[in-house]
Order: structure tokens, then C-alpha cells, then sequence
């Protein structure tokens, strides 16, 4: 029976590789916690472009309806009506049109730790804790002499 406890190394080793895969493993809590993270700005993103797409799209029907939009937008682009005469003053702000930007595109980041799974790294720790159980085992065993009777 004095080596029975000598089983227990395997499991032990077997246990502490598993709760370090489950925490910080390729799909541990640790990347569940960094994708949650990634999902909330993929939905921010989502909201802001919902919102820019509002706008584009009232300014899409303001330019298919409204005649007044369409020549102040004419304007800004440089056209203008017969008979008319422009003046550009250089140097003042507001004299350009605007810059359309559509929306941002994000794409999720691939950090450097997710390309290479840890799970070298948990065995080499789990192998060693292995190690150093099976080392205390004998350091106890070789120094308790049992009492003969």
C-alpha cells in the first residue's frame, strides 16, 4: 500500500494540465473573456454604421425629392445655373464639400499569443509539478525509516 500514492502522480499531472487548459488554453476562459471583448466593438461598429446608413439614407431621399438639395448639393460640387458666376475665395474654411466617409470597417486583431496555443507550456508546467510530487514522494519515503517491531 506504500505505493499506491505513487498513482496519484499521473492524476495529478493530468489534473493540473486540464485546469490550465481550461483557464488559459487556446479556447480557455482567458480567449473566451479576449473574443467577448472583440464582439462588443464588432457591435459598436454594427450601431455606428446603422446610424451612418440612416444618414446616408435621408440624405439619399433628400436628393431624389428635394430640388433645394440637389442645387445646394450642385453647388458644393461646383456646378452651377446658367448665367451664374462663381468667386473662390482661397484660404477660407467651409469652401470644399465635405469628405464622404460610408462607414469604418473593423476587423477583429489577431494578437501574437493567439497564433501559438499554450499548450506546450502547460504540459512543461504540469510535467513538472508531476516531477516535483514524485521527487517529494520519494524525499519522504528515503528519509522516514519505518519502525521495525
Amino acid at each position: 500500500m506504500k505505493f499506491a500514492k505513487y498513482l496519484l502522480i499521473p492524476w495529478f499531472t493530468l489534473g493540473l494540465y486540464t485546469v490550465l487548459s481550461v483557464y488559459n488554453g487556446a479556447t480557455g476562459i482567458i480567449k473566451y473573456q479576449e473574443l467577448q471583448i472583440e464582439r462588443e466593438k464588432v457591435l459598436e461598429n454594427l450601431y455606428q454604421l446603422q446610424a451612418i446608413n440612416q444618414e446616408l439614407r435621408g440624405s439619399m431621399d433628400a436628393l431624389l425629392y428635394d430640388p433645394e438639395t440637389i442645387r445646394i448639393r450642385a453647388r458644393e460640387l461646383g456646378y452651377g445655373e446658367r448665367g451664374e458666376h462663381f468667386v473662390r475665395i482661397v484660404g477660407l474654411p467651409g469652401g470644399r464639400p465635405r469628405e464622404l466617409r460610408p462607414g469604418i470597417i473593423r476587423t477583429a486583431v489577431v494578437h501574437p499569443s493567439n497564433a501559438n496555443p499554450n499548450w506546450a507550456v502547460h504540459r512543461t508546467i504540469s510535467f513538472c509539478a508531476g516531477l516535483l510530487l514524485l521527487s517529494l514522494f520519494l524525499v519522504v519515503d528515503l528519509l522516514i525509516k519505518p519502525e521495525s517491531s
